[in-house]
């Protein structure tokens, strides 16, 4: 408060100045005056201060008073008396006590003050990082810097990744062009002497990537900065030795390599592990040893030991994780992939482990994907934001061209949004049972957690064209309008001619494209589908039409197909289901000639063997006739677990690569579920693991009309848990009922299935089935007789070596996230 304060001052007898206050504490202030002359004798000074002291009334000879102990943010009065000849005058000065209020005051300035200070040192700190980014290579403007912070801060909240991502890969991506352009390619003010030594030269992969003397190869890439990563280009056979010795010092459990030893016919990678056969390898005082091996379509886990000859320690366990499904140019065409793989890298973690080793070939482009996608999960997770731009730059300071073409940045967003849309939803078979229940429970009237994740999947309406099924020559080919094949995967047919003057339709290449092919085709009403272990292990088909089943049959064909799975009747309700594409004798349908030689007939399907120029194995589902879904999911998984064994997709690599056709009325109301079965299985037999989300919406992809309905989706999930039932705690595969052959008339089985269908038609309605339930009657085991034997008797012994799923085109600007409209 300002010391001068209003007060005023009578003046009556002797001569005083002015009365004045002061502080002298920070609860204390004193009160003082002049006396210049008395008339006549002296007289006394009294002071009283209101509110009220303990001490009453202040006398003092002197004009001076100390008032102390006073109250904090109080106003306070105080009344000078003189006392002179009888006669006094009467000096009021008020007062407002500044302890408190003076010294909080002074705390909040000083807070303020300190506080200003630091945002500013931020401020100027970030500035300073954002300035380095600016000594480019290549020209580079302030106002481009301007807009793309614009663009950035759209990004950096989770419920704008999907919005900003639409902005920029508008206008054919001109906006992720000019933003990933605007990154500097190399950092010209760190050195790269070490590197280009003469004794180093050789060890260097690529001339121009080259490792910088800030960290040579050691770099923190974990947003919250727990973990680190070394990031390598991939040994060659000279710097094996070299490569173990820093995984050593290092401390390092895991490795990460996202290349193949060979793409293209060029040397990526030399390999430095031993094969399954050699087992054991030395690289210069390094034993390395190979204790197991998990074969998957995306990836390889290999379980290895390192022992360091030189050191008396034990030797040390390593994860080698090899992501075999990323072309050496371009990008997986599913961003999905990549999240799988960081998933199974997260699952070997922990805390007593060195820093993960990840390379690929030059140890920069798919190597900085990868390691920008985990980094920016993290920052999502912590704090809700991202800032891939300012990342991306940083990782180019430490190690040049990380992140090294523009797909692969594109690549970085569509993986963040498919994780912040769908999350995690894969599923441990050990913990399958106790998931589903959670997935189920409800709370009054609000959807349970199982209908929400179904709501979650996207249509995908109209998000590629069907140009060839629209034409007037081919809508009368199509059941259903509205079920057509896309064409970027429909199945062709080769015309007739093309093929008698052509080679082998094995040794074709099979591709559909958007594009229109120079070959002359056939349409069909039929789509490729995604197989678990490699692209177009499916074909999902309508029932052909009494005009296509010459083309059906051309199909099976030309295609190689060996098993063919029929869905429903030929005639259902009155309603033509599929036209019958066999007969009892040799019957030809335009150039083509289908004989059945064999037929098992068993209690829920019936298994021919047709030959049409090669033995194709027919199993027709009895149990659906007339129901939206299979009143018990047990019939359809004995009958795929049957397809399974005697068709040798689960042990042949080369059975794995022929396409399995299914058909139903549409060729998607049904062979939707029989897809993701299907898939399902060969991912929880290969992984334990099982995503029924991703299948459903992969299957949506690719063909329409798959999984439409919440009953459907609840069905896979009760059809898991019959295949894989819970015994003691834990999860048991259930048995495979032996396939039994009763020998009867073929019209007797349709009319026996069709009276059990009937019977059971209000249990057709309960979707989810328990596991333990008990087998109907139908269901048990007759008279066993020897099983028809695989179309081909010949098996290949599963290869050591990995099916490489090829991974689909990709566009400039990287795989476009799969958006609802």
């Amino acid at each position: 408060m300002s010391k001068s304060s209003l007060f005023s001052l009578l003046l009556i007898g002797p001569n005083i100045s002015k009365p004045e206050a002061r502080f002298i504490s920070s609860n204390a202030f004193r009160v003082n005056c002049t006396l210049f002359k008395w008339n006549g004798g002296n007289g006394m000074f009294h002071a009283e201060i209101f509110p009220a002291s303990d001490k009453g009334i202040y006398k003092n000879e002197t004009c001076f008073f100390i008032f102390d102990n006073l109250n904090y943010l109080t106003t306070y009065k105080v009344e000078v008396f003189i006392i002179h000849l009888g006669l006094f005058q009467c000096a009021v000065h008020k007062v407002k006590a500044p302890a408190v209020l003076g010294f909080l005051v002074f705390l909040i300035i000083l807070t303020s003050i300190a506080l200003l200070f630091v945002l500013y040192k931020i401020y100027l700190l970030k500035r300073k990082q954002l300035r380095s980014v600016l000594w480019l290579t290549y020209p580079f403007t302030w106002d481009m810097l301007i807009l793309y912070d614009f663009l950035y801060q759209f990004l950096n909240f989770i419920h704008t990744l999907l919005y900003t991502y639409k902005k920029k890969i508008a206008d054919e991506g001109r906006l992720f062009m000019e933003e990933f352009q605007s990154i500097p390619r190399i950092f010209s003010n760190y050195t790269v002497k070490e590197a280009k030594k003469a004794e180093n030269q050789s060890k260097n992969r690529y001339v121009d990537i080259l490792p910088c003397r800030l960290n040579n190869q050691q770099m923190q890439c974990g947003f919250l900065m727990v973990y680190i990563f070394n990031l390598i280009c991939g040994p060659k056979e000279e710097t094996i030795g070299d490569f173990w010795r820093m995984t050593w010092e290092q401390n390092t459990s895991i490795i990460v390599m996202v290349t193949r030893c060979e793409e293209g016919n060029k040397n990526k990678c030399a390999q430095y592990w031993p094969s399954a056969e050699r087992e054991t390898e030395i690289f210069d005082d390094f034993v390395v040893k190979i204790k197991g091996e998990e074969n998957c379509p995306d990836y390889i886990i290999r379980r290895l030991s390192v022992m360091n000859r030189k050191e008396k320690t034990p030797e040390r366990e390593v994860t080698h994780i090899q992501f075999t499904s990323w072309p050496d140019h371009g990008v997986p065409g599913d961003p999905g992939l990549l999240l799988k793989l960081r998933r199974r890298v997260n699952s070997f973690k922990n805390v007593f482990s060195g820093p993960i080793v990840t390379h690929c070939s030059a140890g920069v482009g798919r190597t900085g994907t990868y390691i920008c996608i985990d980094a920016m999960i993290e920052s999502l997770e912590a704090e809700g934001r991202v800032d891939i731009y300012g990342y991306v730059a940083k990782l180019r300071r430490q190690r040049c061209l990380m992140v090294q073409v523009e797909a692969q940045y594109v690549l970085i967003h569509t993986a963040l949004i498919e994780y912040n849309q769908f999350g995690e939803t894969e599923i441990s078979l050990t913990d399958f049972h106790s998931v589903v229940n959670t997935l189920r429970q409800k709370e009054g009237n609000e959807p349970s957690l199982l209908e929400m994740e179904f709501q979650k999947i996207p249509k995908f309406k109209n998000w590629r064209t069907s140009n060839t099924a629209s034409t007037e020559e081919n809508k009368k080919k199509n059941r259903n309008s509205s079920v057509v094949p896309y064409d970027f995967n429909r199945v062709l047919i080769k015309l007739e001619e093309d093929i008698s003057n052509g080679s082998d339709a094995e040794e074709d290449e099979d591709y559909s494209s958007d594009e229109e092919d120079e070959i002359p085709t056939k349409y069909i009403n039929a789509s490729y589908m995604d197989g678990y272990w490699c692209p177009k292990g499916l074909i999902a088909a309508q029932g052909p039409l009494s005009d296509t089943v010459a083309d059906f049959l051309q199909m099976l064909y030309q295609h190689r197909v060996k098993t063919v799975v029929m869905l429903s009747d030929c005639t259902e309700n009155g309603q033509e289901f599929c036209s019958q594409y066999w007969n009892d004798e040799k019957k030809e349908f335009g150039e083509m000639v289908v004989e059945v030689k064999e037929t098992d007939t068993f209690p829920t399907y019936i298994r021919r063997s047709l030959e049409i120029h090669h033995t194709t194995a027919q199993y027709q589902f009895l149990k659906w006739e007339g129901n939206e879904l299979p009143p018990n999911p047990c019939d359809l998984i004995d009958m795929m677990k049957s397809i399974r064994q005697n068709g040798g997709y689960k042990n042949s690599q080369e059975n794995r690569g022929a396409p399995v056709v299914t058909h139903c009325n549409d060729g998607s109301s049904r062979s939707g579920i029989f897809c993701a079965l299907w898939n399902i299985l060969d991912s929880a037999d290969t992984e334990k693991l099982v995503d029924v989300f991703q299948v459903s919406k992969h299957l949506r992809k690719e063909r329409q009309g798959m999984i439409t309905s919440l009953e459907q989706y609840q069905f896979l999930y009760a059809a898991l848990e019959v295949a894989f039932p819970v015994q003691n705690g834990e999860v048991k595969k259930s048995a495979t009922t032996p396939d039994t052959v009763q020998v009867i008339n073929e019209q007797t089985a349709l009319m026996s299935a069709t009276t059990e269908d009937q019977e059971v038609a209000e249990s057709s309605q309960q979707v989810e089935q328990k596991a333990d339930a008990e087998p109907t009657e139908a269901a048990k085991p007759t008279e066993p007789t020897e099983p028809m034997k695989p179309a081909e008797t010949t098996m290949t012994s599963e290869s050591s070596e990995q099916t490489e799923k090829a991974p689909s085109e990709s566009p400039t600007n990287g795989p476009a996230v799969s958006v609802e409209v």
